[in-house]
């Protein structure tokens, strides 16, 4: 009776060095696409947080008839970003109360990528200025204007602060993000190193 041969199966060292060669080649493609695509969307979220948090404190000020405090920055200095607070200011004193409504609050995810400036052109609101107080934000009244520069020019004033990856004097990365006294609307534009501007397209990212 005659035996079958069988060939036994599997890899030879030059086939599994170019399946390892292979997967290097991916991995040196891909994996700095996904940091740039990851910081990108990281980046997006916090611009997109924060609209947020203004649209839904405008939205509470005019429903509620009252004013509506948005805390944006602890103080004036450049710092950590980690998230903001809104709160209905029922005695209008600008400063969160024990008894004040918390309209809403919004984190910042990985907080410790992300760095601000106040704008020197048009300085953030600061809350209870005459009492002392060094918090910025906005506060949002019940006709939808804001009170958003820190000259108090409710209808001309606006605010902005930049948004950075990490801080760096040319600017790369980021946001200013300007809010209207007159409507209370959001303006969102990017720094474009061409032009030493910024602008409204979202489109000059830099990798570094």
């Amino acid at each position: 009776m005659r035996r079958r041969a069988y060939r036994q199966a599997g890899y030879t060292l030059v086939e599994a060095l170019v399946v390892v060669g292979i997967i290097g080649i991916i991995a040196a493609v891909s994996i700095p696409s996904m940091r740039r695509a990851k910081m990108r969307a990281s980046m997006l979220d916090v611009v997109r947080t924060f609209q947020q948090a203004a649209a839904v404190s405008r939205i509470n000020a005019i429903k509620r008839g009252n004013n509506v405090c948005l805390r944006v920055l602890a103080d004036d200095s450049r710092q950590r970003l980690t998230g903001f607070r809104a709160w209905l200011d029922a005695n209008a004193n600008e400063i969160e109360d024990a008894g004040d409504e918390v309209v809403g609050q919004w984190q910042i995810r990985n907080a410790d990528e992300w760095s601000f400036e106040v704008s020197s052109l048009h300085p953030m609101y600061v809350l209870n200025s005459a009492g002392g107080g060094t918090a910025r934000g906005f506060v949002y009244l019940p006709n939808g204007m804001a009170l958003a520069e820190a000259a108090n020019q409710a209808g001309i004033g606006q605010g902005a602060f930049e948004y950075f990856v990490w801080y760096d004097s040319r600017k790369w990365n980021t946001f200013e993000i300007s809010v209207f006294g007159g409507a209370g609307t959001v303006q969102t534009r990017m720094w474009n190193p061409s032009t030493s501007a910024f602008d409204g397209n979202f489109a000059y990212w830099e990798y570094y």
